[in-house]
Formats: C-alpha cells, sequence, structure tokens
C-alpha cells in the first residue's frame, strides 16, 4: 500500500519561498554592507592615487580582506537562496511515502 503526497504541499512551499526571501535578503545585505564599507573606507580611493607604498599595502590588504569575506557571505547567501528554490521545488513534485 503506497501513500501519495498532495501534489501541492502548502507547508513545505511557504517555507521553501521564505527560505528564498532570507537568501535574497542576506544578499542584499551583503552587498550594502560592501558597497558602504568600501565607498565610506576610501580603500579604492587610497589605492588609485599616489601615496607612499606603506599606505597602499596596507589599504590593498585591508580591500583583500574585505574582499574575500564579502565573497563568503555572498556565496552563504547564494547557498540559502538556492536550498529555497529546492524546498520549493520539491513542494510541487508528487512523493511517495
Amino acid at each position: 500500500m503506497q501513500n501519495v503526497r498532495p501534489a501541492d504541499d502548502a507547508t513545505a512551499k511557504w517555507l521553501g519561498l521564505g527560505v528564498f526571501v532570507l537568501g535574497i535578503a542576506f544578499l542584499v545585505v551583503v552587498f550594502f554592507m560592501a558597497f558602504r564599507d568600501l565607498a565610506a573606507s576610501g580603500v579604492i580611493g587610497q589605492l588609485a592615487t599616489p601615496s607612499p607604498s606603506v599606505e597602499a599595502s596596507a589599504a590593498l590588504l585591508t580591500f583583500g580582506v574585505k574582499f574575500v569575506l564579502f565573497v563568503v557571505l555572498a556565496y552563504v547567501g547564494s547557498a540559502v537562496a538556492g536550498r529555497g528554490i529546492g524546498l520549493y521545488a520539491a513542494s510541487k513534485a508528487a512523493h511517495e511515502e
């Protein structure tokens, strides 16, 4: 005897949409923080103007560390959004129990 779930699972659908929106919110926050932080600190401006090499290397190191952290955060946000899409897609398919 097989039990088949309905083709549309409302709880999983809303959970998937919620997780997807949370992932998109993470991405928006990360890109806003990156823009604000890099623009406010003037790291890009410091790299473009001629200055002593000590300040340039410190600015470049700061830029590199922030870039890596923002890439990691963006990856996490993308992964969360991807999980939400997966949950939403799974709610649409008929599954056997």
